[in-house]
């Protein structure tokens, strides 16, 4: 009997007595602590999991808060470039204004001026060639779509001065070297170019190529004419797949349809419609350099 216990029940009927085994007693103080147990645990979880949520919920909203605020630096720093960008288009206009004074002087250049122009041997005109950019800078050429003077931007829907060249050319085609020089810059420009090559060449010239699908040069790298520097894409501000090329001389944007054009079977070209440029200087600069570079071998 020590095994056992009884429970007694009274009722208006008389008294009834209920026996159980005290094993049956320990397995339930044993479920008891373990449901008890449990039950503790679980709130324990709650309220760690109700932190961990709380917690979550912080950081996401400063997440959003730092994305928003990213954003509308982003949207600040377009807004910027595009007021600098007015602004250097500004200036450039007003200097080219104060500049055509010096433009018409070159114009009134004497016969035997222009004829020394072209006082060049072979080896002297595939220097200059080889040196200052020229020809077409994509390959296959399909012609060009947009040229270098006032137009009615196709993106930005207003009047703007257009101060490069565009190339007709799907996305992929191969964008060429117009001459010898080194990679100034290799990347995405925030200002609208998008991909965007800087090639820096001789006697201060720079050329722009803009709305690349593929870079395929680093900046440093020093590149021969004809050398294929990246692949025609949409990347940037752009209405749809083609090259914008631009040449720069001493900071100054020139019409690169007039070196587009340059090639050695039209070799006066350059001299007669580009008159931003002291060429007879330069050609004497350039006789010189072939000179000694004939004499070393």
């Amino acid at each position: 009997m020590k095994n056992r216990f009884y429970i007694s029940i009274t009722d208006f009927r008389g008294v009834k007595c209920y026996s159980f085994d005290k094993i049956i007693k320990k397995y339930l103080f044993v479920v008891g602590s373990l449901f008890f147990t449990g039950l503790v645990l679980l709130v324990i979880m709650i309220f760690v999991l109700k932190d961990k949520v709380d917690e979550y919920s912080y950081f996401k909203l400063e997440n959003e808060k730092l994305y928003t605020q990213i954003e509308e630096n982003r949207r600040n720093l377009e807004e910027k470039n595009l007021e600098l960008e007015n602004i250097s288009e500004k200036i450039t206009e007003i200097e080219r204004l104060m500049g055509e004074d010096t433009v018409a002087n070159s114009v009134n250049l004497n016969e035997i001026e222009r004829l020394d122009l072209t006082k060049l041997n072979i080896i002297d005109k595939k220097y200059l060639l080889q040196m200052i950019p020229n020809g077409n800078p994509i390959a296959p050429f399909k012609g060009y779509s947009s040229g270098f003077g006032g137009r009615f931007h196709p993106v930005l829907e207003q009047r703007k001065f257009h101060y490069g060249l565009d190339f007709v050319a799907k996305v992929g085609t191969d964008i060429l070297a117009p001459g010898d020089g080194i990679v100034e810059y290799a990347g995405f420009n925030s200002g609208g170019f998008g991909n965007l090559i800087i090639l820096s060449h001789n006697f201060g010239f720079k050329t722009y190529f803009a709305h690349l699908n593929e870079i395929d040069v680093s900046v440093g790298d020093f590149i021969t004419k004809g050398t294929v520097i990246g692949k025609s894409g949409n990347t940037g501000r752009s209405s749809g797949p083609h090259l914008h090329y631009e040449i720069h001389y001493l900071g100054k944007r020139m019409d690169p349809k007039n070196f587009a054009k340059w090639s050695l079977e039209n070799y006066d070209y350059i001299f007669k419609n580009e008159k931003g440029v002291k060429w007879q200087s330069l050609i004497e600069m350039t006789k010189l350099q072939t000179q000694i570079i004939q004499q070393k071998n």
